[in-house]
């Protein structure tokens, strides 16, 4: 009886360990592209994309450079530049910066630098709401 429950235990850490190992994106995870897909303000009600106005997407390559493309009413607006990847607090963060001032760069300082996270459940996120920008959640394509 011993034995069985000992297996059973085992098999249980086994489980968890393996489960909270696929849910870490790992550092080449991050390379592709990701996509906006909501837009949070200070109310608790989401913008839903298909009413967003503006479609928005980041690619960042494996030379660790990035480039942002917005489109809005038919026009295609890009930004490039460089990233770091940092690990901060048990999260993933991404330092943008960019190689010159454009109006898609979404900071709180005004200046050529961007910062992004992966949150929880996998999505980047930016840290523009913390002061008064809005939230954008962005999905990896597959």
């Amino acid at each position: 009886m011993k034995k069985i429950g000992i297996a059973v235990i085992l098999m249980l850490i086994f489980i968890s360990c393996s489960n909270e190992k696929a849910k870490s994106p790992k550092v080449s995870d991050y390379h592709g592209k990701w996509e906006l897909i909501e837009v949070t303000g200070f109310r608790p009600a989401n913008i839903i994309f298909d009413k967003l106005g503006w479609q928005e997407s980041y690619v960042f390559n494996t030379d660790e450079t990035f480039t942002k493309t917005r489109t809005k009413d038919n026009k295609t607006t890009t930004a490039t530049g460089k990233f770091a990847v940092k690990k901060l607090d048990n999260e993933t963060h991404f330092e943008l910066t960019y190689e010159e001032n454009n109006d898609i760069i979404g900071t709180c300082t005004g200046n050529l630098i961007e910062d992004l996270s992966i949150n929880k459940e996998g999505l980047l996120v930016n840290s523009w709401q913390m002061c008064d920008g809005p939230g954008l959640i962005y999905k990896k394509s597959k």
